[in-house]
């Protein structure tokens, strides 16, 4: 062969410039063809689909304590843990509804006030024993009962739970709560793992940082500095899940005091993603050609609650001026970087199909002639917000509108805990600058009732009403879609126009991802943690396959 190559070779040297530069150029039309050929047969009988493997670096800000559903309620990064390491009897579908998980299907009285569930059966827990109802009914209990000091406990007030066989529970209701699909998205706990743990030690127990649940992914370590602070927490792949096993093999959570100590671990390359994404770094990502920026429009709120206890709040024409001051459209394109939908009423516009959006029209004019008008000196008052960057941005600008009319504000900026413990809890605020989160079918009692204005109710701005009760009321016991719809819009037409507090926006929640991974599409949520909800689909690496 060698020497057939040569011969050949020798007499293509002999041949004219010309010819030798046609023959060659031919040949490689011709290697090109082929491998054009190979790959158009390729594309045409085979596909691309996900393969399983890769570890994923996720950055996200906090500390860990309770990787528990019973327990966790604020913390964000606890939360991702808990959706991806344990199930509900019912989750989101991504698209606003909510669908069966640990449930294989479910009947409902005809008074809405029994919830008879089936359970799914082969579902196990990581450590191999089977799921059954006792385990729906054990955490119930244990949220139900005061001493486990559950955060959970007034969502579960008055439910009766009861074991029906191994595999169906019930839930019995004293009064009937449209909403009650929502309350089954709750994370089940194992029975067998938590019942010969005491109360008494039932916050500090090692079960709450090494738990077992049902879900894609089991828990597999963790990393602990010196002072015993936990920096890294990983997860496996679950490969008895009873759903979809996920692609992505293992996922490492880097923990972070704050934002900017993030941020620098995603450009060093320590983590391939961040949770949440600052606003005010869009832009700066936007270039980055190796991740890519994600959101969810989550049902939720933020407000300045304006404490009508105040005498200066319980003046309508005030609470209106500082409402018409405020050019919404201004502080979604300037401060949110369209990162939001402005609001006028709790409930955002095309939520549920339907616009109940209610924004205030911007006028200047028009706040300064009521605030000229009122026989009073000086109008001033201090506003308390978290210490959050975006937060302390929003209150700026909101300082900023209303000096323009004559009103003096005073920011007391608080880390989270200290403001909900001693300002909010004790309602010790004259204007408190806040988000609420309604969830997808929303349930605005506790937030608006006048039987909510004191803690552990959340209506912050201690409104009372009598015809918004009645609604509120109605909302959460009709099965009537149409009637449900009509009665959250007068809710919100009411809050819209008596102005308890000053509905400003609701933001996307942002975070960060590697370009790389593919196959999530949740666009809505309750909670930022339901970002998970699809875990299943995200993969790193493809393989092709025939058809």
């Amino acid at each position: 062969m060698k020497n057939i190559f040569n011969s050949f070779f020798k007499k293509w040297l002999k041949l004219p410039l010309k010819e030798r530069f046609l023959s060659f150029l031919f040949l490689f039309i011709f290697i090109v063809g082929l491998v054009l050929l190979g790959f158009n047969l390729i594309s045409r009988f085979t596909v691309l689909e996900p393969r399983e493997g890769g570890t994923l670096h996720l950055g996200t800000i906090g500390r860990l304590s309770y990787i528990n559903p019973v327990l966790s309620r604020s913390n964000d990064s606890e939360k991702d843990l808990i959706e991806l390491i344990y199930n509900g009897l019912y989750t989101i579908d991504g698209q606003g509804g909510f669908v069966p998980d640990l449930a294989e299907k479910i009947e409902i009285s005809e008074d809405g006030t029994s919830y008879t569930i089936f359970l799914k059966e082969n579902v196990f827990w990581h450590d191999g024993v089977p799921f059954t109802a006792d385990d729906v009914v054990f955490t119930i209990e244990t949220i139900q009962n005061p001493n486990f000091k559950s955060p959970l406990r007034l969502n579960w007030g008055g439910i009766v739970v009861e074991k029906l066989g191994s595999n169906v529970v019930r839930f019995n209701l004293k009064n009937t709560y449209q909403p009650f699909l929502q309350n089954l998205t709750l994370k089940i706990i194992p029975k067998h793992f938590w019942e010969n743990i005491e109360a008494s030690t039932f916050l500090t127990a090692e079960n709450n940082l090494k738990p077992i649940g049902t879900g894609s992914y089991l828990f597999s370590g963790l990393e602990k500095t010196q002072e015993g602070r936990i920096i890294s927490y990983s997860l496996t792949a679950n490969d008895n899940y009873f759903g979809k096993k996920p692609y992505i093999s293992k996922l490492i959570f880097h923990l972070y005091d704050n934002y900017d100590l993030a941020k620098n671990g995603l450009l060093k390359k320590e983590i391939d993603g961040i949770f949440p994404l600052s606003i005010e770094d869009i832009e700066f990502f936007k270039n980055k050609s190796n991740v890519k920026i994600n959101s969810l429009i989550l049902p939720r709120y933020y407000a300045v609650f304006l404490n009508l206890n105040n005498p200066l709040f319980s003046q309508k024409p005030i609470r209106e001026a500082l409402d018409l001051s405020l050019s919404r459209q201004e502080l979604v394109t300037k401060i949110l970087k369209e990162q939001a939908f402005p609001l006028g009423g709790p409930i955002s516009a095309g939520f549920l199909g339907n616009d109940f959006n209610l924004v205030t029209e911007y006028s200047l004019e028009k706040a300064e002639k009521i605030i000229s008008e009122l026989d009073q000196d000086s109008i001033s008052f201090t506003l308390s917000l978290p210490d959050n960057k975006e937060l302390i941005n929003i209150a700026n600008y909101l300082v900023n509108c209303w000096e323009k009319i004559g009103v003096s504000v005073e920011l007391q900026i608080l880390p989270l805990a200290t403001l909900e413990k001693e300002i909010i809890q004790t309602r010790s605020y004259d204007a408190l600058l806040f988000g609420a989160i309604i969830g997808q079918n929303p349930d605005l009692f506790s937030f608006w009732h006048s039987s909510q204005t004191t803690d552990p109710g959340l209506n912050l701005s201690l409104y009372q009403n009598n015809e918004l009760d009645k609604f509120l009321e109605t909302t959460r016991q009709t099965f009537n879609e149409e009637k449900r719809l009509a009665d959250l819009m007068s809710i919100q037409t009411i809050l819209h126009e008596e102005k308890p507090a000053i509905f400003l926006y609701n933001p996307f929640y942002l975070y960060l991802l590697p370009q790389k991974i593919q196959g999530n599409n949740i666009q809505y949520a309750n909670v930022p943690s339901e970002k998970f909800v699809d875990i299943e689909n995200w993969y790193l690496y493809t393989k092709r396959v025939f058809k």
